[in-house]
């Protein structure tokens, strides 16, 4: 644009007169600049406020269980959870898996500009800013599910009482748990060297999942809901390493699973993760409720995956007490069943380190640490949950008969 000269010539001829000022008044403009720098200040504290909410809600789910269990646990989270799965659902890939692996990545960027903000200042001001981030990820686990730790027991909801069993009570149920998986193994397609196998493998398993929690919302409603299927774990074979055959993903509401898993235990895993979707949060009652799940579905591989799954976690408890008596029960095994868990142990023995080590070493000792003195022990709560639920579901003769 040409700037005319004439112009500026005529503007500085004429008079200045003082403009009228459009803005607030100086001291309102510094009432309103206080209230802003109040506003932002209340802004950057809430996710601590948060976190300190979410914290006495915590402490308080166990004074009112019940009206937890309608209005949270069977309300709000579970639409939530429903929501979120439909979503990420649609996608065939975990979105939960390449979150954790945006997160991995960003890291060492994270670490090394904290490194530079050291010497170069607003080094405080970026871990106020991370402690925020971590809050709020807190809040939304806990939102999204970890409240979940704290609502009543599986048992509670079926409707029977977990107390403490006799080793004799642990026999019956282990011994039931192998005829059951005598009587399931003929029905299993078998590979070339006689093991049991599913064919079309994991996505044959995702797809059929479901029915079994269809069948056993029928009973208890509380398991029933619409969510995504199960989604496989791109890093499963590193994974293996870690002992880890699946992961829950609460923001995404995704059941990710270790598709490197044999096929024996494999629709166990799967109905594992989908208990979690459906707000059972302890790993124990996961399997309980996959267990559950497993026996009901119109299959017969996942029925025979099911009952595996129990009859090793029995047999471990027993074995742990009374060493004579569980091998009496293993050799009552078929030629088949045997071979199958003979495989499947044999299959996780090139995996074994340090890491799964320690796992190992901490459940041993969260079972020693649950059992109580004069024959009357707890087996750890998977196992417990399964006496209970034999004991006064399957065959309440024998607790009558006790």
């Amino acid at each position: 644009m040409i700037m005319n000269n004439d112009h500026i010539q005529k503007n500085e001829s004429t008079p200045n007169k003082p403009k009228p000022h459009k803005d607030k008044p100086i001291q309102e403009r510094r009432n309103l600049s206080g209230k802003w720098k109040g506003q932002n200040w209340l802004i950057s504290l809430m996710p601590f406020i948060l976190l300190a909410f979410v914290y006495s809600i915590s402490l308080s789910i166990g004074k009112n269980p019940q009206g937890f269990e309608s209005y949270y646990a069977q309300g709000i989270n579970k639409w939530t959870i429903e929501l979120v799965s439909v979503i990420t659902g649609v996608f065939n890939f975990s979105v939960g898996e390449f979150i954790v692996y945006g997160h991995v990545l960003v890291l060492p960027i994270v670490a090394i500009i904290l490194l530079i903000k050291i010497f170069r200042g607003g080094f405080f001001r970026s871990i106020y800013r991370i402690l925020q981030y971590v809050s709020i990820l807190y809040v939304a686990f806990m939102f999204m599910w970890g409240f979940n730790y704290e609502r009543q027991s599986v048992s509670s909801s079926i409707g029977f009482e977990v107390g403490t069993y006799t080793k004799e009570d642990l026999s019956a149920l282990t011994s039931y748990l192998a005829e059951e998986a005598n009587k399931l193994r003929p029905y299993q397609t078998l590979s070339a060297d006689g093991v049991m196998m599913i064919p079309g493998g994991y996505k044959q398993i995702f797809s059929r999942a479901s029915d079994g929690y269809t069948e056993l919302s029928k009973k208890y409603s509380f398991l029933s809901g619409l969510y995504g299927k199960p989604k496989p774990i791109f890093a499963s074979e590193p994974m293996l390493y870690t002992g880890i055959t699946g992961i829950y993903f609460p923001y995404t509401a995704e059941a990710n699973v270790n598709i490197q898993v044999p096929d024996l235990l494999l629709p166990a895993t799967t109905l594992h993760e989908m208990a979690h979707q459906r707000g059972i949060a302890p790993e124990d009652e996961a399997n309980f409720v996959a267990y559950l799940a497993a026996v009901v579905h119109p299959d017969k591989d996942f029925q025979y995956s099911g009952t595996i799954l129990a009859l090793i976690h029995a047999m471990n408890a027993l074995y742990s007490i009374d060493a004579d008596e569980a091998m009496k029960i293993r050799e009552t095994y078929s030629e088949g069943v045997s071979k199958d868990i003979i495989s499947y142990s044999t299959f996780w023995d090139d995996y074994k380190g340090e890491t799964t080590e320690v796992a190992n070493r901490v459940n041993d000792t969260y079972l020693k640490t649950n059992r109580q003195e004069d024959g009357v022990r707890s087996y750890g709560k998977m196992v417990d949950l399964l006496l209970g639920y034999y004991l006064e579901v399957i065959n309440p003769q024998m607790l009558g008969g006790n």
